[in-house]
């Protein structure tokens, strides 16, 4: 059943496991009895922290800390959201069952793309797989993701959450930014400061018309979200709120709701000082003062990229009760608190039509979700179109999109690292002299880019443009830094700025800043498919026409510091501009699908039908005889080659040597396809 033209997208299954214990149950029992699960840690020594408590999961109590999996947590919540919606009996086949998993922190900060496809085989879900590493918003933004599969018909049935696991040396790194309350924390409180926690959420996503098939009542329906950048500082909020504001507006604009009908405010409310005083600012701006606003973090701790969708389920769970869950130790408040932070131990009898969910992250990164009883008509908008009107390359080849289309049609392989480079005659901003590479090529590559569509990002367009990045790894020389700081100084001595960029996402907050590109931004990962993606997740974000006339997206790798034999470092972008006039390459169009139907992906791409006059594939096995296969080239590459095999096509169609290519890639978590054709200036 639709409104509007747009489908009601509804949230059907719910699992948690978190401080407070395992399951819908134990988080409910511990709002109504203002049980937190914030307790002394014995999992490793803290006597030299300042801090010794946190969130920890009372399932591994007594459990060595190499036996602490994700993939065993974010089991415990998957399975119960899975049972909750009664999806076995939705009859949705396994290849249109999608998973999209927000972390910060992966498997041991690493095996990204991997842990998704172990949660994805945990329910049998064999659809679209991929992973939103954006840091402490992850699992907030992943659920965005998942209703925009929905809408899109990529996927009939979405699993979306978060997972984060507590280790020593995260527990470290957060001490060393000072960020660590020595007490319990006590969000919008007297005493500043956060506890860490660890934890699993995961909620199943579908259409309206799908769940009342089964006689399933929603939990609530999933109305809107939308997606920011800080573009100020890599921990530090931008004490304006502006960046949360305008992912907040975003997401009321996408869910057609007015602040005027928001009823509560389910905050990020980390503790910090810095963190609850922007928030609030940032809400009284997008929805105003009058509406009540709490931090769930006071019962289980700051869950990291689990944190966005633990929030959600306490909001859901009191709001099927007409309650709103409470902000423990909140009294006496602190200055620049929340008007109302619903202080107390229990929570609050207050009816919730509308209410809106905060994330915010390392990086700069924001998301919000607009979630709601009832349904609301959202008018289905025109789809825009795309055009792709700048390209921009660093790799192994040097800088520039002809020097590599050259060394390709000589044979040269995208092979090693890219040669030194002074990023400082690039851009207007002073870039910091101790960037690792992953944010050097990433911001290198955009500005090359934009210099090559023409576009300076200034006023008010840079509130309406982002970037959306592929990456698979976090920044070997980052990670290195951090190991060495502990080596010689001891775990308390982690160095903290190299913590800081040990995100995912950490890159393209980087770009973010020094291009001041303030609009939405997303990062993900899919092994070798993850710079396609992150194309073809930007076009249809430009396509819906939220909160964004241009992105630049594209994907990113950065060598290890040792070994890395065969493979290739730097990024390939394009500046991808929603109704553009006179564009000489139009991105035609787009899809994904599981890694076992390639075929349907390509279907999605090529809807407008007509002859092609290529095919760049990065594939297992070859698509058909009239493939350029270009995994030999730049499969080296993983995080970016299939943006490279995207910005080769664009530069065919641009100067003429193609009128219509199709691009494809497929990993082992998902397949993706976009078709570029000459545009309406071609020649």
């Amino acid at each position: 059943m639709t409104t509007g033209g747009r489908p009601d997208i509804v949230v059907t299954g719910l699992g948690v496991a978190c401080a407070v214990g395992t399951g819908c149950s134990a988080l409910r029992d511990a709002l109504a009895t203002g049980r937190d699960g914030l307790r002394g840690i014995e999992r490793f020594s803290v006597l030299a922290f300042g801090c010794r408590i946190a969130g920890l999961w009372p399932e591994w109590d007594g459990v060595r800390p190499e036996a602490c999996t994700a993939l065993e947590l974010a089991s415990a919540s998957v399975r119960e959201a899975w049972a909750t919606a009664r999806a076995d009996e939705a009859g949705v086949a396994p290849a249109r069952v999608g998973l999209v998993l927000g972390t910060c922190f992966g498997e041991n900060c690493r095996g990204f793309s991997e842990l998704a496809r172990n949660v994805a085989r945990v329910l049998g879900a064999e659809g679209p797989c991929l992973t939103v590493p954006t840091a402490c918003a992850a699992s907030t933004a992943a659920i965005g993701v998942a209703r925009d599969l929905i809408e899109e018909g990529a996927a009939d049935l979405v699993v979306a959450g978060g997972v984060d696991v507590i280790t020593r040396e995260i527990f470290a790194g957060f001490h060393a930014l000072g960020a660590l309350s020595a007490g319990k924390c006590a969000p919008f409180g007297a005493t500043p400061g956060l506890s860490l926690g660890e934890g699993s959420g995961f909620v199943v996503v579908e259409t309206l018309e799908r769940a009342r098939a089964r006689a399933l009542q929603p939990l609530a329906f999933l109305l809107g979200y939308g997606l920011s950048a800080d573009a100020f500082h890599e921990t530090a909020p931008d004490p304006s709120g502006g960046g949360v504001m305008r992912a907040v507006r975003a997401a009321l604009d996408d869910a057609s709701t007015l602040p005027a009908d928001v009823d509560f405010v389910s905050a990020h409310g980390t503790g910090t000082e810095a963190n609850d005083a922007a928030e609030w600012v940032a809400v009284r701006a997008s929805i105003g003062d009058r509406v009540p606003v709490s931090s769930s973090k006071s019962f289980f701790g700051h869950a990291q990229g689990a944190a966005g969708v633990l929030e959600l389920a306490a909001l859901l769970l009191c709001m099927q009760e007409g309650l709103i869950p409470p902000t423990l130790r909140a009294n006496p408040p602190r200055a620049g608190a929340p008007a109302d932070p619903v202080a107390g131990e229990r929570p609050r009898p207050h009816p919730v039509r509308r209410a809106v969910k905060i994330s915010a992250a390392f990086g700069g990164a924001n998301a919000a979700l607009v979630v709601g009883q009832h349904r609301v008509t959202r008018a289905r908008s025109e789809s825009r179109s795309v055009a792709v009107t700048g390209l921009g390359a660093v790799g192994p080849h040097g800088l520039g999109v002809a020097e590599l289309a050259a060394d390709l049609a000589g044979g040269r392989r995208l092979e090693g690292p890219v040669p030194d480079f002074d990023l400082g005659k690039m851009i207007r901003s002073a870039p910091p002299r101790d960037l690792d590479p992953s944010g050097k090529y990433a911001t290198a590559a955009a500005a090359l880019a934009l210099s090559d569509a023409n576009t300076s990002v200034r006023g008010a367009l840079r509130e309406r443009s982002g970037i959306f990045l592929g990456n698979t790894r976090m920044s070997p020389r980052s990670v290195a830094e951090c190991e060495s700081s502990i080596r010689q100084r001891g775990i308390t001595g982690v160095a903290a700025v190299p913590f800081s960029r040990m995100v995912l996402n950490a890159p393209a907050g980087t770009c973010a800043k020094l291009l001041s590109l303030k609009g939405p931004l997303l990062t993900v990962s899919a092994g070798r498919a993850s710079g396609l993606l992150a194309i073809v997740r930007a076009a249809a974000h430009l396509a819906s026409g939220r909160g964004a006339d241009l992105i630049v997206a594209g994907g990113l790798d950065e060598l290890p510091v040792e070994g890395g034999a065969r493979m290739a470092e730097g990024a390939a972008v394009a500046v991808l501009a929603a109704e553009a006039a006179d564009a000489r390459v139009t991105l035609e169009g787009w899809g994904v699908a599981g890694p076992g139907d390639a075929s349907a992906a390509m279907a999605q791409a090529r809807a407008r039908g007509g002859a092609l006059d290529g095919v760049l594939a990065l594939t297992p096995r070859p698509i058909d005889l009239t493939t350029i296969d270009l995994q030999p080239f730049v499969g080296g590459a993983e995080g970016s080659g299939s943006a490279f095999a995207f910005v080769l096509a664009c530069a065919l169609v641009r100067r003429g040597a193609a009128g219509r290519v199709l691009v494809v890639a497929v990993s082992d978590s998902i397949a993706c396809a976009a078709v570029v054709s000459r545009g309406s200036d071609g020649r």
